[in-house]
């Protein structure tokens, strides 16, 4: 029986791979229900952390109402407080910066499980009158998933640490029009990858099978 050659099979696993990871990147782009909208909001309002998230439920439930299942990113600029102002004691004192990179640690996890993260931050270069000390730009893949997120017991432990850290913030809500969707850089990229690895990759496996081969030529021939 005729088998596929390997380097086929690995071409085809590789894509396959590339494609799963895309769609779940993607997301499924089907907007919330309205029994879904209920649960998340019904899963926040029983939060008992305090401070806990601190959502705003009437202007989060209109924006879940409102969703398009497309994604989105968020725009947000931070004040931070000299020394954290932690509502509950701590062990030692520890600077608003401080306490937001606790914030980021516990949080940038939970975005990733959610086919969400980062993209960019940064602070200030040089002069400016703005009273910002932080940008930070943040891609989520849909708003089941900044509900789902919103509605974990580990984002409202986290939540902690943000609040201590800072003094003042805000957050626009925006989406991409101009600019490229990554999951088509991605795959661009992934493409021109593969184009380039797979010759490589195809001679080092041959190699590896080929040493079995070599061993058993390279064995004395038995003696009379």
């Amino acid at each position: 029986m005729h088998r596929p050659p390997l380097r086929s099979l690995l071409l085809i696993a590789l894509s396959a791979a590339l494609i799963g990871g895309l769609l779940w990147y993607h997301g499924s782009g089907k907007p919330l229900a309205a029994d879904e909208v209920n649960h998340y909001l019904a899963r926040i309002a029983a939060q008992q952390q305090s401070p806990g998230g601190r959502h705003d439920l009437t202007a989060l439930r209109e924006f879940l109402e409102a969703d398009d299942g497309k994604p989105f990113y968020t725009v947000n600029l931070y004040r931070y407080n000299a020394q954290a102002a932690y509502t509950q004691p701590t062990s030692a004192p520890i600077t608003g910066i401080a306490a937001y990179q606790r914030f980021s640690r516990a949080m940038v996890p939970l975005l990733l499980r959610r086919g969400s993260h980062p993209v960019f931050g940064s602070t200030w270069i040089g002069t400016n009158d703005n009273k910002w000390d932080r940008l930070v730009l943040v891609r989520y893949r849909s708003r089941r998933d900044i509900a789902d997120l919103f509605s974990s017991e580990a984002f409202a432990d986290a939540s902690a640490h943000k609040w201590a850290s800072i003094a003042d913030h805000e957050r626009l809500l925006v989406q991409s029009v101009n600019v490229p969707q990554l999951d088509l850089l991605t795959l661009l990229i992934a493409g021109l990858v593969l184009v380039g690895l797979l010759p490589g990759l195809w001679v080092m496996v041959r190699g590896v099978m080929a040493i079995p081969r070599q061993l058993g030529q390279a064995k004395p021939g038995a003696s009379g």
